[in-house]
């Protein structure tokens, strides 16, 4: 991944390369996103949230086995579509 800096975020991650802490701007821009996120935690992806909310409803809802010969019936279904009969 490449970012470009602003002009101004170039200068601070250069005064911080300048106290001897970091190695490479790398290190500086990793260590300060790090520092501003809370404790144990990563962002969230987009879209992460309702992927999650839609995984716990499918678990938490009923189960229902299926009935015998049900497979079968929807295998039949479904080669009878795709042949256009």
């Amino acid at each position: 991944m490449t970012v470009t800096l602003n002009k101004r975020t170039e200068e601070i991650v250069q005064a911080q390369l300048k106290t001897g802490r970091y190695a490479t701007p790398d290190e500086v821009v990793n260590r300060l996103i790090e520092e501003r996120l809370p404790a144990g935690t990563s962002p969230e992806l987009p879209g992460e949230t309702d992927i999650k909310s839609s995984l716990l409803a499918a678990v938490c809802k009923p189960t229902h086995p299926y009935r015998k010969g049900e497979f079968a019936e929807l295998a039949r279904r479904v080669i009878t579509e795709e042949r256009g009969v």
